[in-house]
């Protein structure tokens, strides 16, 4: 190498001079405070040193732990089995397991585990048991947890607890990359003394004071052309969602919300839909393999009224379905087919009249992925009422929403759905595609608003967003909705921004 035509930039001599004054080796977070230079930017001029032989990198890799969810909880309520022998300790030594189930919860089966393993507790007969044996261990695990939390480092002959820590899920390995850069002494100093500053322009300080000729001037390529920047920017189909939620927000809706992973109960039982209804078969809702213990978040008040509408229609002035009712199908869990789940489960909990309020999110459907159907999509669903709540408010409320989406001629279609009577399918007229079905909407049965608890009448309706978001975009096939080519997603996106732009 010709020290004599290197060129160093301005960050290049900052790098080697601080190398050559400070010992010769540092690691980069040191580096970079020295020179000011952020991390980020250090990275490429020092991958510049290294192509002239200035600098070498020696890459450092530093085990380091940190608590995970489990761990915080461990350190602030107490390990499992700690708290059960504290309730031992209460109850005189032992306890029956059910009664450790109602008091550690969830928590109970790790508790009696980790104990009886550990030899602190024997189970007898259904009973829990300590064996009055020394609780140390438990003790340096809570000191290795708290030394995690604090950063400080551990010591070898915590190895075993570490190891414990976890297989337990308490404590995360993650590993840290740090580089130590080494500099070339007699390289860099020479460099340092015949290479001239490079400076990318000249300032009116560089031509007054004649600075300009003690530096060098980048070469620049004036037929490059400039990088391609893409900035990161929301996905359309979200931004189109946001734009369904204003126009409900601006009609007095309110949103609500419900977990992807339900229960039938929700989905299908509350909202009076036979348990031998098609939509309950294996071709219309993924199971989940857990099996079912209880109804969760419902009381056993609801669950028998709900039993009760099924099997005799209750006091709805139904017969109901006439057939034995399963709690036990009931509790089984799916991922949610329907939006509904959620609006149920805000009318139970008790909407008081006047009220408007929708739900938006994914549903999940066993469907063969095609040009207009994917197996989850988003669903947008929504209740309405008042104490003089009637059908023909219903569908002028949603032709306002469909006209403020700029679908200015909606049409309804009498229809069936299992549990709104009466129903209708609702259609907007697209220029080139003339009627197109978008939604089904109806008033609830009086079964379920009996099982709800609920005396006024309550307008329902629910729509598949994606299918609606191909309308508004003009998109033929909803897979474009999901592009995976990111060419593709960009020009999709150039395209759907637009009509966007123009409909704001």
């Amino acid at each position: 190498m010709c020290l004599n035509r290197i060129v160093l930039s301005e960050s290049e001599r900052k790098v080697l001079s601080s190398l050559v004054s400070l010992g010769g080796v540092l690691w980069t977070d040191e580096l970079s405070r020295k020179t000011g230079i952020p991390l980020s930017t250090l990275s490429s001029v020092i991958e510049l040193l290294k192509s002239k032989g200035l600098v070498r990198e020696e890459v450092v890799y530093k085990v380091r732990y940190e608590l995970t969810k489990a761990g915080e909880e461990a350190l602030k309520e107490g390990l499992p089995e700690e708290r059960l022998l504290k309730l031992l300790s209460e109850r005189g030594g032992s306890v029956s397991i059910d009664t450790v189930k109602s008091v550690l919860g969830s928590k109970a089966s790790i508790a009696i585990g980790e104990a009886k393993r550990s030899g602190l507790v024997r189970v007898e007969r259904g009973e829990v048991v300590s064996t009055g044996a020394s609780t140390r261990y438990i003790e340096e695990l809570k000191e290795a947890l708290a030394a995690v939390r604090e950063g400080r480092a551990l010591e070898d002959s915590l190895e075993q607890t570490v190891r414990e820590l976890e297989r337990r899920g308490l404590i995360k390995k993650r590993f840290e990359k740090r580089s130590r850069i080494r500099v070339e002494a007699k390289l860099a100093e020479q460099a340092l003394k015949a290479a001239k500053p490079t400076v990318s322009r000249l300032t009116f300080n560089d031509i007054v004071t004649g600075r300009w000729r003690e530096v060098e001037l980048k070469e620049y390529n004036v037929e490059a052309k400039p990088p391609t920047v893409f900035p990161g920017e929301t996905h359309f189909l979200v931004e189109f969602i946001e734009l369904v939620k204003e126009v409900l927000f601006e009609m007095g809706f309110e949103e609500v919300e419900g977990p992807f992973i339900e229960q039938e109960f929700w989905n299908f039982d509350v909202l009076f839909q036979a348990q031998d209804h098609p939509s309950r078969e294996i071709h219309d809702t993924f199971w989940l393999k857990c099996k079912p213990k209880q109804i969760r978040g419902a009381t056993r008040e609801l669950i028998e009224r709900v039993k009760s509408v099924h099997e005799t229609g209750g006091a709805s002035g139904s017969r109901g379905w006439g057939v034995r009712w399963s709690e036990r199908v009931a509790a089984r869990w799916i991922l949610r087919t329907q939006m509904t789940s959620s609006t149920a489960r805000a009318l139970i909990r008790g909407l008081k009249v006047p009220f408007r309020v929708f739900s938006i999110g994914k549903v999940f459907r066993p469907d063969k992925i095609d040009a207009k159907r994917l197996p989850e999509f988003y669903q947008l669903d929504g209740i309405i009422s008042d104490e003089d709540m009637n059908f023909s408010k219903l569908l002028g409320v949603l032709k306002e929403f469909f006209e403020r989406l700029g679908f200015e001629k909606v049409r309804f279609k009498p229809a069936y759905f299992p549990f709104t009577e009466p129903s209708v399918e609702g259609y907007v007229w697209m220029e080139g595609k003339g009627w197109v079905e978008v939604f089904g909407a109806g008033m609830f049965r009086p079964e379920v608003l009996e099982i709800a608890g609920f005396r006024y009448n309550v307008g329902a309706w629910g729509m598949g967003l994606d299918r609606i978001a191909m309308r508004f975009f003009d998109i033929d096939d909803i897979r474009r909705l999901y592009p995976r080519d990111a060419r593709q997603l960009r020009e999709t996106s150039t395209t759907c921004y637009r009509k966007l732009a123009g409909f704001l």
